[in-house]
């Protein structure tokens, strides 16, 4: 197994394997709203998306984590996965660019609809 230097990290989704996955012209588009905090181009998000889905699945993934930090100050995360059942029987892998960045902060898809009330959803 190695030391823990072999193995920390060595499945994450970071910018050696973004360079490698993503076109120049998108990989830069995404480094561009990471560092100068530039609007993300629906379009990169989405060729985000699919080489971050085809790169966990090739890595033995079939779920994903949205973890985040609601303004509550307590963590929480939801567990999806990429897997859809397909109308014939089979499966479909999806994950889109909305998936990828979605806002959440209260919690909203939660199956208890988070800690706002219900009335409160439409953001009005």
């Amino acid at each position: 197994m190695g030391t823990v230097l072999d193995y920390f990290g060595c499945l994450v989704f970071d910018d050696r394997v973004m360079r490698a996955n993503l076109s120049a012209k998108v990989y830069n588009s995404l480094k561009k709203t990471i560092d100068e905090g530039a609007k993300l181009d629906e379009s990169v998000a989405n060729a985000v998306a699919i080489a971050m889905r085809d790169w966990a699945v090739a890595n033995g993934a079939t779920h994903y984590t949205h973890w985040f930090q609601p303004l509550t100050g307590i963590t929480a995360e939801k567990h999806d996965s990429f897997i859809t059942p397909a109308p014939d029987g089979g499966v479909l892998m999806e994950f889109s660019g909305k998936e990828l960045i979605q806002g959440e902060p209260d919690a909203s898809s939660f199956p208890s609809g988070g800690l706002r009330a219900t009335f409160e959803d439409s953001g009005s």
